[in-house]
């Protein structure tokens, strides 16, 4: 009789609830199980999930009374389970996690007394342990969040075991991995760009640093995951004000010394809502919600340790007279080589490098019916600041270069879910809980980098003034007409004074010169040509000011460098799943295409060479065209007097001896193109040039490149079109330049993953595999070691008509190498691949081993019809062959009893190479000049982690469980600096698949919940990161002295042996909850508490040096290794962060239905609460902080005593060398205020 009357009472339930999900790609699910009042299992009882009062998410009970529900967005919900005739049962606060199935204690329905108006109302508890397994790490939900002392997802995300942060909070390793190993994604969108937004508008930060379930990939370290909030069925909002401090002049009044201030806000609500017949609003049809903040600091990066400028009165007389006279008759020394300490104060901030940003995050949701949902987002930050110098912070710090980055991402998401409808026991075993997921999101990176005042004016930054160059002819006396009398004959043009006039672009520069025309009265010898000028220490146009000692940046010393980058990405993900039977499928995939985009100049540097490209063709007006004579008088003597000298008469053509610069610029000062007048540069104003005056080959400069691009053209222009890469090559513009277009960086990414979770007995099993298919989609190398076709074995039978024989035991498709590749007359060795074989095929290392004593180095073999004078051209290359991992993953978890439980898991995983891996023609192009540093390579592989862990989770009380997890990484085909000894036409350094490593590690976790005040997160990590690089540019000294290869196993730089993190939550309640001191009956800690977050932890590995070296010089001298690479360890930090909060709950209006509340949150935060002086870096010879062991080196007090002013250098060394930089970021004192209505 029971069944029947449920299933009669079913037809009368007038609630169907619909399934809406503002999930990621892979959300988390919920599952339980209904019970009737005698203890069945309930079926066809409709099971609601809310959010902020929206519904988010049904289900019906099926034949035995259970529930699933998938695909939820990480964060807090609400259940409610209803049936007609039976008390509803509301289960509040459950958190759900992304990637997780959160697992219902059973749930008993009561029959009601008065029909559907009794509500039986439950706080859902954390269980204590994860009985699901899955993912390692740990998540912060948004209420802890709002509680800690950390704004930004990182500074969450550090406060989870496994992943290493130094002593300024900032992540440098996830259970042992390199920095670009980790990925960030914000609502299931990869990041490119900054992660900043509003704290008000995360949900969740959930960390992932081990177990990585198949559906995220390109990943070798950890994922950090940020859910942001959602909207809500009732209008709400909030403001919070931050301060520490506000600068007035250039004195700061307030709690520090570092100006932070920030402003924040958030409004969600509806927009749209459905009314029923009644004209009644039920339910929302659209919500949106919007958060935004705008932050403006004064000092972002605080120095613990003094810091000090030149006085700006004393500053400002330096500018006035930068200069004084040597007392040899000419030349000048820098002011600021002989200031006192009377010249310099202390500050309390690094000056001029203020930081502003602002972010903002929204959500639009749609119900577009009752079982789809349509979801759209965006998020964006932009922050501009000076880049902080320590070599310019004492004389030259109004110099800085300025960053800007502005990122924005945004997305469309569509689910629809699949009702079950089971309607007997079998059927229930079919296919249940379906659902899938489509998602579209767009992101864009936009940076700038650049001088604050000239920005894209390049010629600006150079600029010193102008320099009017007078010139004059010289003569020789020679019988010129063979009429026996002597005449005068013009033997050239030269120069014969220069006069200047400073320019008002760059004040600081422009004195130098300008005082430099003042020292000496007379023209000879000083003023007279550029060669002078020089010798003197004048500046010209494009010339820097030399630095003080080698030590700091001179007065004037501007920033050189102006770029712009462009990136976007474009996504595509799917996921279906389905519970079948026992299993929950799961069914991925992934598409996704980068466009990348970079512009650079050094501006400074134009100047130089427009010098060098105007008037090349007359040989700098210098040059004399004997065919083309003008005979004059001069008193007694004949003058015979010749016209400039033309190398490229006619028609301009790219092939000519005359620049195309020089060709354009005569067009835009209306002079004859085909002319001689001389043009002198450093007479004319900046705004007269334009980079497109320029050919792409003059501003590339054979290598010494004063633009590097791709995405754009060589003079700044994005490329509308898509270049091939033969364009390159070939392509010219109407007077045949090349005009060497390098298109954009735009790698394709396809993945594709299955996962099936499923029970084995009492084994949960969560299994995967994923299949990466990576696509670089340009051109590689087709032989790394020749930029030229190339004999083999098979091809070289004979060399200059002897016959040769080959050993038998080296395949035929090897590279032949000979003794001169202009007339060769015998095999030195072969090549295969990396393989390199003597003459009589003995497998050797490298080339070097086949270089007998005396002889040159063995050549490859060219083909036939290719000479060493050629240009490379395209056929030297290839198409990249994509490349395809697969990466299963495969976890277990299996509970021994309701309070502990075994976990494990192996994961392989993989990720696109990151540094050095974008084709740059530019380089292989120039390589045989010699011109090239490192040359990118294309044809790098994926870098490749295998991951194991096995673990244990116990349940100590009611409050409290232990966690102990031991974890092993290898690391495989990680990028690193290579030589490419024996290359042809050139040796070159390029990066390569070399480097590999080993993490092995154990950290035990602690859990304590909510116990009386108190609630504590902590955990201990014991780490061993060792491998033969700590990153791609480990190797760099090595490199650069030529020597090979070399893999060396040694303690990572970021190897951060022991770690203790903490987060304690001590709080006061309120009311019957409130057990703290009262005064006169006043609870004056309610609703009080104070939240610290510590962090304790060795110090990181540091090489030592054999023996002191000015290692505080601005080009420091290269130190020579003493014992082990990092052999040493630099101290223990320790870094605790406190936030102190108050609630205040304020009452508006009157009457019940006027009656408004609000929330007032006050806080104090304090960063590095105890002001620990914390060591970051440290000098390899000496092992101190502050002090590089220079000045009182023996060897080294000669030559201090021969500089301009031994007492001057002395101090100006010891400031420089006591960086600030080495040591960790002081105090920091904030209050703010947080209004919530």
């Amino acid at each position: 009789m029971i069944m029947i009357r449920k299933i009669i009472l079913t037809s009368l339930s007038f609630l169907v609830f619909s399934f809406v999900s503002y999930a990621q790609p892979q959300g988390g699910s919920i599952k339980g199980k209904v019970f009737d009042e005698i203890g069945d299992g309930f079926p066809f009882v409709n099971v609601a999930l809310y959010q902020s009062g929206n519904l988010r998410g049904g289900a019906t009970t099926d034949f035995d009374g259970a529930f699933k529900i998938s695909n939820i967005s990480a964060g807090t919900y609400d259940l409610e389970i209803k049936f007609v005739g039976y008390q509803t049962y509301r289960l509040e606060g459950l958190i759900v996690k992304g990637g997780k199935l959160l697992p219902l204690d059973a749930i008993n329905l009561k029959e009601a007394t008065e029909l559907l108006k009794e509500v039986e109302v439950v706080s859902y508890k954390v269980p204590l342990i994860d009985k699901d397994g899955g993912a390692s790490g740990g998540t912060v939900t948004r209420e802890d969040l709002a509680r800690m002392p950390g704004r930004s997802a990182a500074s969450i995300a550090s406060t989870v075991g496994g992943v290493q942060s130094d002593a300024n909070g900032n992540i440098t390793s996830v259970r042992g991995s390199r920095s670009d190993a980790t990925y960030y994604y914000i609502d299931g969108i990869k990041v490119r760009g900054s992660t900043n937004l509003p704290k008000s508008a995360i949900e969740e930060v959930s960390v992932m640093t081990g177990g990585v379930p198949a559906n995220f990939g390109d990943a070798t370290g950890g994922i950090i995951s940020i859910t942001t909030r959602g909207a809500s069925r009732v209008y709400f909002g909030g403001v919070e004000v931050v301060s520490s401090g506000l600068a007035v002049g250039e004195n700061v009044y307030g709690l520090d010394n570092y100006g932070f201030n920030l402003i924040e806000g958030t409004f969600s609500g509806p927009l749209l809502m459905k009314k029923d017949s009644t004209g009644k609003k039920t339910d929302p049809i659209l919500g949106f919600f919007v958060s935004g903040n705008y932050n403006n600091i004064l000092d972002p990066r605080p120095l613990a340790t003094d810091q000090y400028r030149v006085k700006p009165g004393v500053r400002d007389s330096l500018i006035n007279t930068p200069l004084r006279p040597t007392g040899f008759g000419f030349g000048a020394y820098y002011n600021t080589d002989f200031l006192t300490s009377d010249a310099f104060e202390k500050v309390n901030y690094r000056q001029n490098v203020a930081s502003t940003r602002a972010s903002l995050a929204g959500k639009i949701d749609v119900n577009a019916g009752p079982n789809m949902n349509i979801s759209f987002g965006a998020s964006g930050a932009y922050n501009e600041r000076n880049g902080a110098s320590w070599e310019s912070s004492l004389f030259n710090y109004d110099n800085l270069a300025n960053f800007r980055d502005f990122d924005w991402r945004a997305y469309g998401k569509f689910t629809q879910r699949f009702q079950n409808n089971a309607q007997s026991e079998g059927e229930s075993k079919g296919i249940k809980n379906a659902y899938y997921t489509l998602m579209v999101d767009y992101s864009r990176n936009y940076g700038w980098v650049e001088d604050q005042t000239h920005g894209d004016n390049y010629f600006n930054y150079g600029h010193i003034g102008k320099f009017d160059i007078y010139k004059t002819k010289s003569y020789e006396q020679t019988d010129y007409d063979g009429d026996n009398f002597v005449d005068l004959v013009q033997s050239g043009i030269n120069d014969d004074s220069i006069h200047f006039s400073p320019s008002s672009l760059n004040n600081d520069m422009a004195a130098i010169t300008n005082q430099y025309f003042s020292l000496y009265d007379g023209i000879a010898g000083n003023y007279e040509n550029i060669t002078q000028l020089l010798d003197g220490g004048a500046l010209l146009n494009g010339m820097l000011p030399t630095s003080v000692y080698g030590l700091w940046r001179n007065i004037g010393y501007a920033y050189n460098g102006s770029s712009k980058s462009d990136n976007s990405q474009f996504r595509i993900t799917a996921v279906g799943s389905a519970d079948i039977g026992d299993h929950a499928f799961s069914l991925g995939f992934e598409f996704e295409q980068r466009t990348d985009r970079y512009f650079g100049v050094s501006p400074v540097g134009l100047w130089t060479l427009m010098r060098q490209l105007a008037n090349s063709h007359t040989d700098y007006g210098r040059g004399i065209d004997e065919s083309q004579v003008s005979v004059g008088n001069l008193g007694s003597f004949t003058t015979y007097d010749f016209a400039v000298l033309n190398s490229a008469p006619g028609e301009f053509s790219g092939t000519d001896a005359q620049a195309f610069f020089d060709y354009n610029l005569r067009n835009s000062l209306g002079l004859d193109p085909d002319g001689t007048d001389f043009i002198n540069v450093d007479a004319l104003d900046p705004t007269q040039f334009s980079l497109d005056m320029f050919s792409a080959d003059e501003l590339l400069n054979s290598g010494n490149n004063y633009v590097s691009y791709y995405g754009y053209d060589h003079t700044g222009k994005k490329m509308s079109d898509r270049p091939s890469f033969d364009d390159f090559f070939n392509k010219t513009d109407e007077y045949g330049n090349f005009t060497r277009p390098v298109g954009a960086f735009e790698p394709i990414y396809v993945a594709g993953y299955i996962m099936d979770k499923f029970a084995f007995d009492d084994l949960i099993f969560n299994v995967g595999v994923r299949v990466d298919r990576y696509d670089a989609n340009q051109q590689v190398l087709k032989d790394d070691f020749t930029l030229y076709p190339v004999r083999t074995i098979n091809e070289v039978s004979s060399i200059n008509g002897q016959s040769v024989s080959h050993p038998t035991n080296i395949p035929t498709s090897a590279t032949v190498y000979i003794n001169d590749v202009e007339d060769p007359t015998s095999i030195m060795g072969y090549r295969e691949g990396t393989q390199w074989y003597s003459s009589d095929g003995t497998a050797v290392n490298d080339i070097q081993s086949i270089v007998p004593s005396g002889y040159v180095v063995p050549q490859p073999y060219l083909a036939e019809g290719i000479s060493p004078d050629d240009d490379v051209t395209s056929d030297a290359f290839e198409d990249y062959k994509p490349q395809i991992n697969i990466m299963p993953r495969i976890a277990f978890s299996f509970p021994i009893s309701d309070e502990a439980l075994f976990f494990a898991h192996y994961d392989v995983l993989t990720k696109r190479p990151t540094t050095g891996n974008r084709l740059n023609p530019i380089d292989y192009f120039y390589l045989q000049t010699g011109n090239i540093g490192t040359v990118n390579n294309p044809s790098l592989l994926p870098e490749k982690t295998i991951d194991y862990e096995l673990g244990f989770q116990q349940v100590l009380n009611t409050r409290s469980s232990l966690k102990i997890a031991g974890f092993y990484r290898e690391q495989r085909n990680q990028v690193a600096l290579v030589n490419k000894i024996g290359a042809y036409p050139q040796t070159y350094t390029t990066w390569g698949n070399i480097d590999f490593g080993t993490i092995k590690g154990l950290t035990v976790s602690y859990d304590l919940r909510r116990s009386g005040n108190i609630s504590m997160r902590t955990s201990y990590t014991l780490q061993f990161a060792d491998g033969t690089g700590s990153n791609p540019f480990a190797a760099q000294n090595l490199i650069a002295s030529d020597q090979p290869n070399l893999r060396t196993i040694y303690p990572y730089s970021y190897d951060q042996r022991h770690q203790i993190i903490t987060a304690l939550d001590y709080r006061y309640g309120s009311g019957s909850s409130y057990n703290g001191p009262r005064i006169a009956g006043k609870e004056i800690f309610k609703n009080t508490g104070a939240n610290l977050v510590a962090n304790f932890a060795s110090g990181m590995p540091y090489s030592r040096q054999q023996r002191i070296t000015g290692a505080a010089l601005i080009s420091a001298p290269a130190p020579i290794l003493q014992g082990e690479p990092f052999g040493s360890r630099k101290p223990w930090n320790f870094k605790a962060d406190l936030q102190i909060d108050k609630n205040i709950t304020l009452n508006f209006g009157s009457g019940e239905t006027k009656k408004k509340t609000a929330n007032l949150n006050v806080y104090l935060l304090i960063t590095n609460v105890f002001n620990t002086l914390n060591i970051t870096n440290v000098y390899r010879a000496t092992g101190n902080a502050g002090d590089d062991g220079y000045l009182n080196a023996a060897r080294f007090q000669t030559s201090i005593q021969t500089q301009n002013d031994e007492a001057a250098f002395r101090q100006y060394y010891a400031m420089k060398a006591n960086n600030p930089y080495n040591y960790g970021i002081p105090r920091q004192i904030r209050l703010g205020l947080k209004l919530d209505f």
